[in-house]
């Protein structure tokens, strides 16, 4: 799949396709977006609230949360306002998120199952990776 994808990039950089898309790094709306990373939103969401290329910061994670005072969504709204000009911040859910849902228990029986030993999970969350997860 990945080589197929840089197939693709590749012939979009070379025809000149990405020109189309050009914008600054400020935001026109002057709005961020925090929203879940759920592939069902990649063109509804942009569909849904009207909003093109160069006009919204849009942040995305698992669930569309917050978990942590200085987690990298924190980072990237204030980087958003601070550097970029946003004025608003719009948090934005959408129904049957498995991601908003999911225990902690749960990721770390995954990780567990694919061979994770709990001496790494521990390690993680003690360097902020999984600082989100209760032990």
């Amino acid at each position: 799949m990945i080589n197929e994808i840089l197939k693709h990039n590749d012939v979009f950089v070379n025809n000149g396709t990405f020109k189309s898309f050009a914008s600054n790094k400020c935001p026109r709306k002057k709005l961020a977006i925090l929203t879940c990373m759920d592939t069902r939103l990649v063109e509804l969401l942009p569909a849904a609230l009207g909003i093109h290329n160069g006009d919204v910061k849009l942040i995305k994670n698992a669930g569309g949360l917050i978990l942590d005072t200085f987690d990298s969504t924190i980072r990237s709204l204030l980087i958003a306002v601070l550097e970029f000009g946003v004025k608003e911040i719009m948090v934005i859910g959408h129904t049957d998120c498995g991601a908003a849902v999911i225990s902690s228990e749960t990721i770390i029986t995954h990780l567990i199952q694919r061979g994770i030993d709990m001496e790494t999970i521990r390690r993680l969350k003690e360097e902020t990776i999984l600082s989100c997860l209760p032990m």
